[in-house]
Order: structure tokens, then sequence, then C-alpha cells
């Protein structure tokens, strides 16, 4: 479809139902920019803002963990419904959105609710404490277990066999999420802001180097690739348990006795190098070199250990070029968006296959956001893309007490083991990043409504 035709389409659209809806609380009547602050409203209005919470800290935003049959009936999480989990893992994760949807938008930044992310992140890195220590971070918090500070979750139903399984080291994932929000917080709030060298450093001392590999990465062929490891940990440290149920008070331990290589985790570290203006540290052109082949080989669907969705590496790359990073190969970016563009569905929805969860509001969330990183909503394709995109999102919004929102689907798994068994979910990261979406393709088309992209008819236009 020429893009011209296109434009003919939701101009035709918009002059036909600009006038059809009778209430203010119709979608139809909205611009995409009033749809995505009420998407914003809603990611910030969940933010936890008691001090009487049995799990959260005020500041921190709630996590939701859906656990499926075969782990529930073990002792990992229910068997129906649903656990909470405070994580500095998503806090950081959410912050990072926000704080990127106001640097973007400088001329929104005296209007609510873009005005409400400077305090909404001030509060949120205040939670950051509890899961730091020696300058690195936990996806846990601390708890006090027979007499020992240990990490384990504090929300999910756990039988206490798992206890000593879940009492990780400090890793690369939460850390570089956690540090890349504490910068960007510095540039939002004028806080000053340096992470010591020695932080830096540790992320090179964890590197898939003259050793053997862990059996998810050796059955995918990704042995000594010299890129970063996941948890800042030495794996042959003599003193860490190796009974996979040893008591926590023995000391923390890598999940399996394993160090892993994940291509998101690697992602997030390159994000914040680049946030941090690093360059040439041990590791950084291994991991490089590692995505560029991932994304020739088109292993988005697996190279993820913890990131079962497809299209959670070009998402995260897509906002790893905005911070500076310029490693991924124009190659590699040409093929994301072939991939991109080739898996839309006729709906307009994208979807999280070779995996049992589909999810599809996140996974056209995360395809619309990285194809705006690597193409101009402007360019004709991009553009027909992008609308269906926006058409499906808007047809699958959820209303409750006046307020509109998406949703929260899975964006991080557990161990290698539960790929697919026990999910994190995160309504705050969903939202905020549809509300980041939306607010671009208004800033591109701002004389369009809701309506008009409701209204659209692709079919017409094969």
């Amino acid at each position: 479809m020429r893009k011209s035709s296109l434009l003919l389409l939701i101009t035709f659209a918009f002059f036909s139902t600009v006038h059809a809806a009778d209430t203010a609380n119709d979608i139809a009547n909205l611009s995409l920019e009033d749809v995505s602050f009420k998407a914003l409203n809603h990611a910030l209005g969940s933010q936890i803002n008691t001090d009487s919470s049995p799990f959260y800290l005020r500041g921190e935003w709630p996590t939701e963990i859906q656990s499926s049959l075969i782990p529930a009936l073990v002792g990992v999480g229910k068997a129906f419904g649903k656990d909470q989990e405070a994580s500095a893992f998503t806090t950081g994760s959410v912050i990072n959105i926000l704080a990127q949807i106001y640097l973007d938008n400088p001329v929104l930044q005296n209007k609510s609710p873009i005005s409400d992310i400077p305090k909404s992140i001030e509060n949120g890195i205040k939670t950051f404490a509890r899961y730091e220590s020696e300058g690195t971070y936990n996806f846990y918090p601390e708890t006090l277990a027979n007499g020992k500070m240990v990490r384990r979750p504090v929300g999910m139903t756990l039988f206490p066999l798992w206890y000593g399984f879940t009492n990780i080291p400090n890793d690369a994932d939460t850390t570089s999420v956690v540090l890349s929000a504490l910068i960007l917080n510095s540039k939002i709030n004028n806080s000053e802001y340096t992470i010591p060298d020695s932080t830096l450093s540790k992320f090179s001392d964890f590197l898939d180097t003259n050793r053997s590999p862990m059996f998810y990465n050796k059955s995918r062929r990704r042995i000594k690739t010299g890129a970063f490891m996941t948890w800042l940990f030495d794996e042959k440290n003599p003193d860490m348990p190796r009974f996979y149920f040893a008591d926590s008070g023995k000391g923390p331990r890598i999940p399996f006795n394993k160090n892993d290589v994940d291509c998101v985790v690697n992602a997030n570290i390159l994000k914040l190098m680049a946030l941090a203006k690093q360059k040439d540290r041990p590791g950084q052109a291994e991991a490089c070199q590692m995505l560029n082949e991932m994304i020739e080989a088109d292993e988005h669907s697996t190279c993820g250990i913890y990131y079962p969705n497809m299209f959670n590496l070009s998402f995260i790359l897509g906002r790893a070029k905005t911070a500076g990073a310029t490693c991924i190969s124009e190659t590699s970016e040409r093929k994301i968006l072939q991939m991109i563009f080739k898996m839309q569905n006729p709906d307009g929805s994208w979807l999280n296959e070779k995996n049992f969860w589909k999810d599809p509001i996140i996974t056209t969330a995360f395809a619309m956001d990285a194809l705006m990183h690597y193409s101009s909503p402007l360019d004709a394709r991009t553009f027909e893309s992008l609308s269906k995109g926006v058409q499906f999102l808007l047809k699958n919004v959820r209303t409750k007490d006046q307020t509109l929102f998406w949703k929260a689907e899975n964006f991080f798994t557990a161990t290698a083991v539960a790929r697919s068994l026990v999910m994190w979910r995160s309504s705050a990261y969903t939202n905020a990043i549809i509300a980041s979406t939306l607010i671009r393709m208004h800033h591109y088309f701002p004389q369009y409504k809701s309506a008009n992209y409701l209204d659209l008819n692709f079919e017409e236009f094969e």
C-alpha cells in the first residue's frame, strides 16, 4: 500500500467520524495523546503510595506472578490466582520507560501527567537501597531468616524447600536496569550521580570465557562468547552451596550452579554503558558480536533465558540505540525490521510465537516501539504497520471507573527450566510502553483522532 493511499483513507475517516461520538468518555473522540495520557496515568497511579503494604515500599511498582500448575504442585506459586512480587527490577524497568517519555517530550513537560514523572521517579529510586550490596543490586530484597539476612521472594507462595534455591546473588540485569534508572533520574531531577568505576568493572569480572556453558546456552551453541554473564558471582566459588535445596543460611548460590548468557541481559548492559558513556570495557565488543550473530541466526525467540518474548531483544536494542549504543550493525537493523514487518498479523497485532504465552498486547507494544526506533513513522511501510498496530491496541483497551488501560502481560520469566511456567507481569510497565508509542504517533500525526484509526479498513488497500 502506498502511504498516500493510507493517508487518504485516514483523512476520509476523520471527516466521516469526527462528530460520530456523543460522550466525552468515548475513545473515538480522543486524540492519541489523550489516550496515551490515560495509559500513563494508569502506570503512574499504580505506584505504591502507602507505607502499609505487606510487600512493597512506598514508591515501588507492583509485579504479579502467574504460575502454572506444574510449579504450583511443587510449591512454587499459586495454582489459582496470582502472587505479588517486590523487585528492584520492575521498579527500575518502569522508571527507564517513564524517564524516556519525559526526556523525549520537552514541550509536554509542564503538562500533566508528563509533569508528574520526575516526582514519581524520585520516589521510585528511594526504594533501591534494600536491594543493594557492594554497589550492585539483587532481584529480591533482603529478609531475616534464622538470624541471617538472605534474599528471596517476599510475596510469592513458596514452600520452605525453595528458600535456599532462591537465595540468589546480585545479577547484572537488575544492576544494569537500576543503574540506568539512576542515571536517567540524575538527568531529570538534576541530581548529581556518577557510577563508581568499581561497580562498572564488576560487569567485566564475569564474562563467558574459559568455562563450560550452562545447559541452555550449550544447547544453542553459545559457548565461550566472551559476552557478559547474568550473575555477578563466581560460579567456581568453593563457598557456594552446590546442593540445590541447601539451607539459605549457607549463602547465596547461582541457580543450577552455572552462570549463563542472556541476549536481553547483554542488551540492558550495553544500554547502561551507553548512558554512562563507557567504551571498550571488556565484554562490550563481545556482547555486540554475539547479539549481531543472534539476530543473523534469527534467535529472537530463544536467546533470552529470562525473556521469553521474541520481540524483547528488538525493544531493548532500540532503547539502547537511543541511549547511544552503536554496535548493532545496519544489516542487523534491517533484519529486525524485516522480522517485524513479516510477523504482523492481519488484525494489526504481533504475537509471541514459539512460546506458550502469546501475549498480544505487550508483544504488539514491543514491536511498535522497536519499529519506531529503527524506522521513521513517515516511511510508507512503517506508517501502515504502525497504523494497524494502533488500531489493534485501541480495539483492546479496557475501561474501569472512567479510566483507560491495557491488561498486564508477561515481560519476564523464571529460570530456563521454568521459562514458560512462572511469569512476571507489570501493569505499569505494559501501559508505560503503550503510552510512549501512542505519544510518538500523535507527535507525527496530530490531526488524527482515535476514530480515524479505528475506522480504517486495510483490506480495501491491499
